[in-house]
C-alpha cells in the first residue's frame, strides 16, 4: 500500500509513506511517533463531542443521573464490552479487498487522515504496544445504486465456531446489556398519527455516527485492523459497525442528546440509529398538544415508566382498543416550547414552534456533527426508516426507488436455484420491512421463514427454497410494481363488536353466529387431504364469518370477531400462519378485506363459551333465525356444503354403512391461557420490530 499514515495528536508533521520506512532510523522514528500518538490518544480521546457542553446541558436539564457515564466516557473513552485478548489471531481478509483494492486504499487513507486508525505497524509492534490482539476479517460491500462506492464491513463474529483459545469479539458481548431507544414503526406511527394538522418534519443524519465514539485503550486489542496480507496492521480507536454493543453505546449518547433537545422544548422527535426526525407544530396547537403530552406522561408513569426489552428501551401506555400496547420512545417529561422568538426567521418558520437554527444552537454546544448535505428541510412529507411519511394525508408509503430496489433483489434471487443463509436473511429482511406498509405481504413470507429454519443444522450449505416460494415472490413483485404502495398511518382505532363468532368441529362441520343469528356447513368426508386439518377448518370458519359480515351494508371498518382456535386467532394477529393451508385461507381473507377497505381483529373466547360451538357440532339452534346463505367460494366446493344441503354420495355411502362421524373432543382454552397468548403476541410483535431493526432492509 502506498497511502500515508498520519499519527494522531498534535504531531501533524509526522506523515510517513510505508515504503519510506526502510532504515533502522526510519523505523525507530516511526515507532516513536506511534508510541507518542498512542499515549496521547489514551489520555485525549478523538471525538467531536464536547464533554463540557454535555456536562453543562445534562446538569441544566437534571439528566446527569439518567446518563451518569456519558460525560466521563466522552472525556476518557468508552468501554464497549470487548474482553481481554489472550492470544493473537489475525485471520485473512476477504478477497473483495484485493478485487477492489483502490476503494479499500481510499477508505484506509481516509481513516488514517481522520486520525482514527493508528499505524501502519507490524504484528510485533502491535504486540509490544498493546499485547496480544485480534483482527476481524474485513470485506467490501457495494453500496446500492452507487457504482464504485463500497462499504467496509468488519466481521466481529468470526470465527463462527468458538474454541478454547479463539473466540469472536462478539462472542462475549450481550447486546441486551447496551440498550437504547429507537423509533420503531409502531411508536413512530402513533407519534405521527397524533400530531396536530399542519405539522412538519425535518430529517438530519449524524455524520459517521459510530465513529464519533472513542474507544478506551482496553478495547483496542479487539479492534485491530489487518491492512494487507503482509505484516501490516493498524489500531482502530473508534467504534465500528459490527460490534454488537456499539449500536447501544452510540444509541445511549443519541438518547442523551435527544432528551437534552426535549428538555429545551424541541420536539416531538424520534431517531433510528444516526437518523433523527424533528417534528414541529404550528404555534396555535402548542397548548393543546402539551396538555395531551401531560396525559401521556401520567399514563406512562402508571404503567411502570421505562421498559427494557432486548436491546431496546421503550415507554408503554394504555392497552389500545385493537389490542396493541401504546408505545412511546420518550417519557414526555418536558413540555414543548415556543422558540420562535429566539432568533430571526422566515415568515413561514415563525408560524412554528422552532426551526433548524434552534436545533443547531444545542447540537453545536454538544459537538454533534450533522451531515449537512443530507439535511431534509421541514416539510409535511419526509423520508424516515426507509418509508415516506406524509403528515398531511396521514399516509406512509414505500418510495418508488425503494420498491425498485426490492424488486431487483427478488430478480437477483430468482437467478439462482440454491441460496445461502445470508441470501435468505437479506431478502427476508427487505420484504419484512416492506410488509409494514404492504401488510398483506406477511402472508407471503412464510416460505422464506420456513427456509430460514432449514439452515438450523446446516448454516453453511446452499439450499433449495420450499415449494411455493416462487409464487410468493411473484406476489411481491406485483405488489412492489404498483405506482403507489401506501397505507394510512396506523393509529389507535375503535373496534366494533357485533358479537361475531366462528368455530369448527373435526368431522362434523363449521358454525358461525352473529348476534342472535347463525349458519352452519357440513365438512365432506374426504376434506382431510393435502395437509388440511382442524386448523384449516377453523380458518375456513373465520373466512365464512368474514364473508357474511361483508354482506352487511353498514359493516364497520374495524371489527372484532371471536374464535377459540389458537393457530387461527394468534396467526391472524401476525397476518400469516406457518400452516400452509391456513395461510392460503389468510391470503384469501387479506384480499377480501383489502377490497372492502376494512380490518378484522381476532379475539379468544373459551370454547365452552363460544356460541358457534354448538352449530359446528351439528346441534342447530332451531329457535334462532338463520343468517342469509352466501355463495361458497369455488376453492371450498370439494370440502363443505351448507348444513341443509342434501347428502352427497360420499355421505350417503357412510350412512348406508351405519357410520356416523362424531365430533372430536375439543381442547378448551381458558381465559388465563388467552391472556397469556395476548401477551405473547405483544412480545412477538415487538420482537419483529427488533428483527427489522437488525435486518437487511437498507442494504
Amino acid at each position: 500500500m502506498a497511502s500515508p499514515s498520519v499519527p494522531i495528536g498534535n504531531v501533524p508533521d509526522l506523515v510517513h509513506q510505508r515504503a519510506i520506512v526502510t532504515s533502522a532510523r526510519d523505523a525507530e522514528t516511526h515507532l516513536t511517533a506511534l508510541i507518542n500518538a498512542i499515549l496521547q490518544r489514551r489520555f485525549h480521546p478523538l471525538t467531536p463531542l464536547r464533554a463540557e457542553g454535555w456536562h453543562e446541558l445534562l446538569s441544566d436539564s437534571g439528566l446527569l443521573t439518567r446518563y451518569p457515564f456519558i460525560v466521563h466516557s466522552i472525556r476518557h473513552s468508552f468501554d464497549v464490552g470487548i474482553k481481554p485478548i489472550p492470544f493473537t489471531n489475525t485471520p485473512p481478509n476477504s478477497r473483495t479487498l484485493l478485487e477492489h483494492n483502490a476503494a479499500f486504499q481510499n477508505i484506509v487513507r481516509h481513516e488514517l487522515q481522520q486520525g482514527r486508525y493508528l499505524g501502519p505497524m507490524s504484528r510485533a509492534t502491535v504486540e509490544s504496544l498493546i499485547g496480544p490482539f485480534q483482527s476481524s476479517p474485513l470485506s467490501l460491500v457495494p453500496k446500492p445504486h452507487k457504482p464504485g462506492v463500497f462499504r467496509l464491513v468488519q466481521n466481529f463474529s468470526f470465527p463462527r465456531t468458538p474454541s478454547a483459545v479463539y473466540t469472536s469479539i462478539n462472542y462475549h458481548i450481550d447486546s441486551d446489556n447496551y440498550p437504547c431507544t429507537w423509533g420503531t414503526f409502531t411508536a413512530f406511527s402513533l407519534l405521527c398519527w397524533r400530531v396536530p394538522p399542519g405539522s412538519e418534519g425535518a430529517v438530519r443524519d449524524v455524520s459517521e455516527a459510530y465513529r464519533i465514539i472513542p474507544l478506551a485503550s482496553s478495547q483496542w486489542p479487539g479492534t485491530v485492523v489487518r491492512l494487507s496480507e503482509g505484516d501490516e496492521f493498524a489500531l482502530d480507536t473508534s467504534a465500528a459497525f459490527g460490534v454488537t454493543s456499539n449500536a447501544g453505546v452510540y444509541g445511549s449518547v443519541a438518547d442523551a442528546g435527544a432528551d437534552i433537545m426535549r428538555s429545551k422544548g424541541i420536539g416531538p422527535l424520534s431517531k433510528w440509529v444516526d437518523d433523527h426526525i424533528f417534528i414541529r407544530l404550528l404555534r396555535s396547537h402548542l397548548a393543546d398538544y402539551n396538555h395531551r403530552r401531560e396525559e401521556w406522561r401520567t399514563r406512562i408513569e402508571a404503567h411502570g415508566g421505562r421498559h427494557h426489552t432486548g436491546g431496546r428501551f421503550w415507554f408503554g401506555g394504555d392497552l389500545l382498543p385493537d389490542g396493541r400496547t401504546d408505545e412511546f420512545d420518550e417519557d414526555m417529561a418536558w413540555p414543548l416550547r415556543d422558540l420562535s422568538q429566539r432568533s430571526p426567521r422566515s415568515d413561514h418558520d415563525a408560524r412554528f414552534t422552532y426551526n433548524l437554527d434552534d436545533i443547531d444552537s444545542i447540537s453545536s454546544h454538544l459537538g454533534i456533527p450533522w451531515k449537512q448535505e443530507k439535511d431534509i428541510p421541514f416539510s409535511s412529507c419526509f423520508p424516515f426508516t426507509g418509508f415516506s411519511w406524509d403528515l398531511e394525508t396521514r399516509t406512509v408509503a414505500i418510495p418508488p426507488a425503494k420498491a425498485a430496489k426490492y424488486r431487483t433483489a427478488i430478480e437477483d434471487w430468482s437467478r439462482s436455484r440454491t441460496h445461502s443463509l445470508l441470501d435468505v436473511q437479506k431478502l427476508y429482511g427487505k420484504l419484512l420491512h416492506a410488509s409494514l406498509v404492504a401488510t398483506v405481504g406477511r402472508a407471503y413470507l412464510t416460505n422464506l421463514e420456513a427456509m430460514l429454519g432449514l439452515f438450523s443444522n446446516c448454516p453453511f450449505k446452499l439450499l433449495h427454497p420450499p415449494s411455493g416460494t416462487t409464487a410468493d415472490l411473484e406476489w411481491w413483485t406485483r405488489a412492489l410494481s404498483q405506482p403507489t404502495l401506501s397505507r394510512p398511518i396506523p393509529g389507535p382505532c375503535e373496534l366494533a363488536d357485533v358479537h361475531a363468532y366462528s368455530d369448527a368441529s373435526s368431522g362434523i362441520g363449521i358454525g358461525v353466529v352473529i348476534g342472535e343469528r347463525w349458519r352452519a356447513w357440513h365438512l365432506l368426508p374426504d376434506w382431510k387431504r393435502d395437509l388440511r386439518d382442524i386448523g384449516w377448518a377453523e380458518a375456513v370458519g373465520f373466512e365464512l364469518l368474514v364473508r357474511l359480515l361483508l354482506t352487511v351494508p353498514s359493516f364497520p371498518r374495524h371489527l372484532k370477531v371471536y374464535g377459540d382456535n389458537k393457530g387461527v386467532v394468534e396467526g391472524w394477529w401476525n397476518g400469516r400462519s406457518r400452516n400452509r393451508q391456513v395461510n392460503l385461507v389468510f391470503q384469501h381473507l387479506h384480499s377480501l378485506l383489502g377490497n372492502a377497505g376494512s380490518s378484522i381483529h381476532t379475539r379468544y373466547i373459551p370454547s365452552q363459551s363460544n356460541p358457534a360451538d354448538a352449530p359446528s357440532r351439528g346441534i342447530y339452534p332451531k329457535s334462532l333465525p338463520l343468517l342469509p346463505a352466501i355463495e361458497i367460494p369455488p376453492e371450498l366446493h370439494p370440502f363443505l356444503v351448507n348444513f341443509d344441503a342434501p347428502p352427497t354420495s360420499a355421505e350417503r355411502h357412510l350412512l348406508q354403512q351405519g357410520r356416523r362421524i362424531a365430533p372430536l373432543t375439543k381442547v378448551y382454552i381458558d381465559r388465563p391461557a388467552a391472556e397469556c397468548a395476548s401477551l405473547n403476541f405483544e412480545r412477538d410483535r415487538q420482537s419483529d420490530e427488533l428483527l427489522w431493526h437488525g435486518s437487511y432492509w437498507d442494504d
